[in-house]
């Protein structure tokens, strides 16, 4: 009976993200191993999209800006967007600022000497590019490539003077082969980890966020996808990372609490970052629309074909949150 259900459910829903904000000291929860923050998800205008991947940045004025994978179900690609809203959560301006006609998600911030980079996942290339954030105008310009693979979530470390990739690849195994990659200059070249993949697990291999570094410790934000693509996070305590070996294990988890109100409709979450006391994730619902279900599996259809052309070296368009 249950796997009739779950097929009727399929037919009828299909699976939308938002993102939430909450506030909180980063430390504290990591300190006590719990999160149980009250999460303000941010409308959706309308159920013909999803919202996704919020990375966080100050504005010219202080305010806050997320940027975030915005995808549409008519062009089914996602775009990176641009968030703006005050310290009270209210919105106050969205804009696109990087749209190639495929697929980019996961907007990786990086700060260094006060110019900020984004290293948006753009797999369908098979390349991992670099832009920089100009905070006056809020563009992205001067593209350059970094890697020659089609690298998903892509998460960059500093320490001990070295860069290290984190991400998983594209293809058979997504969400459990976790690779690293390291290098003396943040746009490379890359040196691939001789242990790679370092981990093989569906629990805790793709990244979920930036790095959390507390106490002169590393932790890494990944993702659950044991039963179901970002059913939760893993915040894994990274115990030992050179150019010859890699270590962590799972030190907490971060879920959904459906207990909670603003929580009821919320079913996973699958990133998490940090700006000073304020916390940014993301999390999926099931929205009903017997349309949009359709016109997701055509798409994710058309995705199976286009995933074989991608390993003979062709290009595609895919969604990585189906």
């Amino acid at each position: 009976m249950n796997g009739i259900i779950s097929k009727f459910i399929d037919k009828l829903y299909f699976k939308q993200w938002s993102i939430g904000l909450c506030r909180g000291d980063i430390k504290e929860i990591i300190r006590s191993k719990s999160f149980d923050q009250n999460i303000y998800w941010l409308p959706l205008k309308s159920f013909d999209h999803f919202q996704a991947d919020p990375f966080l940045i100050r504005s010219k004025n202080g305010n806050i800006n997320i940027l975030h994978e915005d995808f549409p179900f008519d062009d089914y690609y996602g775009r990176i967007s641009l968030m703006t809203l005050d310290n009270n959560f209210k919105l106050m301006n969205h804009k696109i600022l990087l749209d190639t006609k495929s697929h980019l998600s996961y907007p990786l911030i990086y700060t260094e000497n006060n110019r900020t980079f984004v290293f948006p996942e753009a797999a369908h290339s098979g390349k991992l590019s670099c832009y920089e954030y100009d905070p006056v105008n809020e563009t992205l310009n001067c593209p350059q490539v970094i890697l020659d693979l089609p690298l998903l979530d892509s998460t960059i470390l500093k320490q001990d003077e070295k860069y290290w990739l984190f991400g998983t690849l594209y293809g058979e195994d997504p969400h459990n082969k976790l690779y690293i990659y390291y290098s003396d200059n943040l746009f490379g070249p890359y040196t691939p980890h001789p242990e790679n993949p370092v981990k093989n697990s569906l629990d805790g291999s793709r990244p979920a966020g930036n790095f959390i570094k507390i106490d002169n410790t590393i932790y890494r934000p990944s993702q659950n996808c044991k039963n179901q693509y970002g059913e939760s996070m893993t915040i894994n305590k990274v115990n030992l990372l050179n150019e010859l070996h890699f270590e962590e294990e799972p030190y907490m988890e971060i879920f959904i609490d459906r207990k909670k109100h603003n929580n009821k409709k919320m079913n996973t979450i699958h990133t998490i970052n940090i700006l000073d006391d304020i916390i940014a994730v993301d999390g999926s619902k099931w929205t009903f629309s017997p349309a949009i279900q359709w016109k997701v599996y055509l798409k994710n259809r058309e995705q199976k074909r286009q995933k074989k052309d991608l390993l003979k070296g062709q290009s595609f368009t895919f969604s990585d949150k189906f």
